[in-house]
């Protein structure tokens, strides 16, 4: 049986195979949340951004990668930096 998240990345990555597929509707449309679902939404986005960082370090080794994984990249020393100068109390963002 999988998991709410399971079934929720597997929808996401399903949808965005469709050549209609419009990121910036659905980041619209999650900016619209609730302030505390919004905290949820962003620590999810740190969490990709982060796995995707380490995608990149993988593929690189093997002489490949994509803008994506690139941006997740310097997304995450972003993050890192942001993390120094200020105590997150409500997200929970990876190491």
């Amino acid at each position: 049986m999988k998991t709410t998240e399971t079934k929720l990345a597997d929808q996401i990555a399903n949808a965005t195979e469709d050549h209609w597929f419009n990121p910036a509707v659905i980041g619209r449309l999650l900016a619209n949340q609730p302030i505390y679902t919004l905290d949820r939404i962003m620590e999810m986005v740190a969490q990709i951004i982060r796995a995707q960082e380490i995608r990149h370090d993988t593929e690189w080794e093997h002489g490949r990668t994509s803008e994506g994984l690139f941006l997740a990249k310097e997304l995450n020393k972003t993050i890192k930096a942001v993390k120094k100068k200020y105590k997150f109390e409500n997200l929970n963002l990876p190491k």
